[in-house]
């Protein structure tokens, strides 16, 4: 494989810059959406079969699948699981993913979608969803505060993207992308219910075990 990078950059040393570019971004990121600042250029890369190839094996050989969905707008890197083991997170920035492939799913259901299949509602709509859903299983809630920091932890790997704050309505438009389908899984729901009801919850999100982890249904 190092000889099929040592012949790009021989060949065509701007494309193997782009080759570059875009394997920093997803070991950075994880995913990119080509509505982000200077992420179309690295999909229009990915797009060329050529290099999606190249790409590809490189991410293979790290244990890592890659994904292109042009339909959708984005792409992306998750884990072969037979192999490595998958990224792993804290119990309420697994419930935000969660929450958000529930909205994103109930917008689909009602035909609220828009380009590339996202979902557009807004920060306190989200938190309000994520209120009632922690309630429900009695267990403690996250600050709007702490619940605006997940999302934006999942803006940074392109699964979300947060808006400009609207004095008149004094909110955020929050654009839930089609790739958290992918992200959360089919078991998301499954998932889900076996977060709520965990016994250490509680704990877990009152910070008391900061070494407690739950993998991403991926």
């Amino acid at each position: 494989m190092l000889a099929e990078f040592a012949a790009l950059e021989a060949r065509d040393p701007r494309r193997m810059q782009r080759a570059t570019q875009v394997i920093g971004h997803l070991l950075r990121n994880q995913f990119l959406h080509v509505e982000d600042r200077g992420s179309s250029i690295l999909l229009e890369t990915l797009l060329r079969p050529d290099m999606e190839r190249l790409i590809a094996s490189y991410f293979d050989v790290a244990g890592y699948r890659l994904i292109v969905r042009e339909s959708e707008g984005w792409a992306g890197i998750l884990p072969d699981t037979e192999q490595i083991n998958p990224p792993r997170m804290r119990i309420d920035e697994t419930l935000v993913l969660l929450l958000l492939r529930r909205v994103w799913e109930e917008g689909v259901q009602e035909g609220d979608v828009e380009r590339h299949g996202s979902v557009l509602v807004s920060l306190n709509e989200a938190y309000d969803a994520y209120q009632d859903m922690v309630a429900r299983a009695r267990r403690p809630a996250l600050s709007i505060n702490d619940f605006k920091a997940n999302v934006q932890a999942l803006e940074r790997r392109a699964i979300v993207r947060l808006g400009e704050y609207d004095e008149d309505i004094q909110d955020i438009g929050l654009t839930v992308r089609a790739l958290v389908a992918t992200v959360a899984g089919d078991d998301y729901l499954t998932a889900l219910e076996q977060l709520l009801t965990r016994p250490d919850y509680q704990e877990a999100e009152a910070g008391d075990d900061d070494d407690e982890r739950q993998d991403a249904g991926e």
